[in-house]
């Protein structure tokens, strides 16, 4: 069985970049994403720190994320993740590494999903937990298993609505995007509005960062702030990548006519 050495995180400022942070303790990295052979052992380091100026008991517990989405059947997270520890004290503004182990199973397909999670309790001066308010943080870690993935996905609907933000029109589209894979994606993409002569009148980014897990649909949207649409046909052309995080991007588009009506109602057909 290879052993892989994977960089969670490069050095400590990056560290903070993508940190989590909640009633002064900080974690990070907030999400990781990674693709492993079945059997194959990957390690990498989290960072802890306590940003207050009280000491802290720390808790690590790692979980099976996702349940109604990924079928673990037998599988519990203490068979492919392991930390080097998962119980301490951080003295105030002090910064711990943790060193994590993935151990891949040799018979998992698609992908496992687990969230990380930091809980701190303030120490009282005998040096025990005080038992009061804790802050707990997750950090999510996708793990892809190389060779097994399945990466597809589909544009459902097109909805074209108009929205008024006081004195200001909008027009809003949104797509939504199925994913028909045995891993997460989270697409990115545009949609493009021409008018019946084929001019291109916008170009919209649609919002990014939505996280659409297997078998889900979700809704990716974009504004176009005072929209110049006049009673007539015009074309919307959605394209939407997805699977570059596992380093796996495909692209899919698709075209709708919309019409807009004498009393400015927009209707796709």
């Amino acid at each position: 069985m290879n052993k892989l050495n994977i960089a969670l995180v490069i050095c400590f400022m990056m560290t903070l970049f993508f940190a989590c942070e909640s009633y002064g303790l900080v974690t990070g990295p907030a999400r990781f994403e990674v693709s492993l052979p079945p059997g194959e052992i990957a390690e990498g380091d989290y960072y802890v720190q306590n940003d207050t100026e009280q000491s802290a008991h720390i808790i690590v517990e790692p979980e099976n994320w996702f349940k109604d989405a990924y079928d673990y059947g037998k599988l519990e997270i203490k068979d492919w993740i392991e930390f080097d520890t998962y119980e301490f004290d951080l003295k105030p503004k002090e910064i711990k590494k943790l060193r994590l182990k993935i151990k891949v199973p040799k018979d998992v397909k698609g992908e496992l999903v687990a969230q990380i999670f930091f809980t701190s309790d303030v120490l009282k001066e005998d040096g025990k937990p005080s038992g009061g308010i804790k802050a707990r943080l997750g950090s999510i870690l996708y793990v892809a298993i190389k060779g097994t993935e399945k990466i597809d996905a589909e544009i459902g609907n097109i909805v074209i609505s108009k929205m008024s933000d006081g004195s200001k029109e909008k027009l809003k589209v949104e797509a939504t995007v199925r994913n028909k894979g045995n891993v997460h994606l989270r697409p990115a993409g545009k949609a493009t509005i021409q008018d019946n002569t084929g001019k291109k009148l916008v170009e919209l980014d649609l919002a990014f960062g939505k996280t659409t897990l297997p078998g889900q649909e979700n809704g990716y949207d974009a504004l176009w702030d005072n929209p110049e649409l006049k009673v007539g046909t015009y074309k919307i052309s959605v394209t939407v990548n997805y699977g570059k995080e596992l380093g796996m991007e495909k692209t899919i588009s698709t075209d709708k006519i919309f019409e807009v009506s004498d009393d400015g109602k927009v209707m796709v057909k």
